[in-house]
């Protein structure tokens, strides 16, 4: 039997000796975050404000995550999509040549600004989920005091 079987931790642990510990595993490194200029001529003006949209929604969404956490979403998923995301997207649109945007067009049926375009508004979607779950708890806390307020200090007594 081996030196660290069953029987030889069982009787280690009746003897009262400790196990060695087990090394933490490291944590994954950094990944910086994408430098990119939204305001390049390349980015198509629709979605040059589309951008913004979401810049501002995600500087918004964080500071709301500060007080609480949205439901099924993290600060670390924000952080992803302003830092990773968001430029990795605008970046493979730019980067590709202009002469073979229409080869998208041939393939989905819809222009690479459409696509980009539409990319976005899907970001959009999701920042606006997130959004509205966090608002609905301050909506409910506001609800509840509210209604707490009425029962605590409204008189229900006809005698009074």
């Amino acid at each position: 039997m081996s030196k660290d079987g069953l029987f030889s931790r069982i009787a280690k642990a009746i003897a009262g000796e400790t196990a060695s510990p087990v090394p933490p595993m490291p944590a994954p490194p950094a990944v910086p975050p994408v430098e990119f200029d939204y305001e390049d001529d390349r980015i198509p003006t629709g979605a040059k404000e589309k951008v913004r949209r979401i810049l501002a929604c995600l500087k918004e969404v964080d500071a709301l995550m500060e007080r609480e956490q949205a439901p099924g979403f993290t600060q670390t998923d924000i952080r992803q999509m302003r830092e990773q995301h968001l430029p990795k997207l605008v970046r493979s649109y730019i980067d590709i040549p202009p002469a073979h945007r229409s080869e998208i067009f041939r393939k989905t049926g819809k222009s690479a600004s459409y696509v980009l375009e539409d990319s976005l508004d899907q970001m959009q979607a999701k920042i606006d989920e997130i959004m509205r779950n966090l608002a609905q708890h301050d909506l409910d806390a506001f609800t509840d005091n509210t209604r707490f307020i009425k029962e605590r200090y409204t008189s229900s007594n006809p005698f009074d």
